[in-house]
């Protein structure tokens, strides 16, 4: 039984270091600064989207924290617009690749926080997101984004 207990355990060791190696190499993908192609934000899908584009953006490249969410920083910044600090960290979910970007420091728009997919096409990096939100009146707003960037 103390056999097959340490065997189990080291068969879960592995499974998480190898999960966790995953999640390092999507880092290695999108590590870099970026130039902001567009940035178009839509609000429950209707009305003209809000389009942003002369900014940068930066991903660090760093050693991910076991069970830490948002532990490798970044930061962003638009012509005329502070500089916004960010965390992130990455993720497969099934075949899609994840970034979940949260801000640390007080932002104006056009604001980039929250869930995206991500896919690297030659050097240009998109993402791809919905968050909801609560509305001032109850109601839940569905806010999506398309991120286009380029090294």
């Amino acid at each position: 039984m103390k056999k097959s207990f340490q065997n189990f355990a080291i068969l879960l060791f592995l499974m998480f270091m190898i999960s966790c190696d995953k999640d390092q190499k999507l880092i290695a993908e999108i590590e870099g600064e970026y130039e902001v192609e567009t940035i178009i934000n839509f609000q429950n899908g209707q009305g003209i989207p809000a389009t942003f584009s002369a900014g940068r953006i930066y991903f660090e490249d760093c050693k991910m924290k076991d069970g830490t969410a948002g532990n490798c920083n970044g930061w962003y910044e638009f012509e005329g617009k502070s500089r916004v600090t960010f965390q992130y960290n990455t993720r497969k979910e099934g075949d899609d690749k994840v970034i979940a970007i949260t801000n640390l420091s007080n932002f104006t728009e056009p604001k980039i926080m929250g869930s995206f997919k991500f896919e690297i096409d030659g050097n240009n990096l998109i993402l791809n997101g919905i968050e909801e939100s609560g509305g001032a009146d109850g109601s839940t707003v569905k806010w999506y984004s398309d991120i286009r960037l380029s090294k």
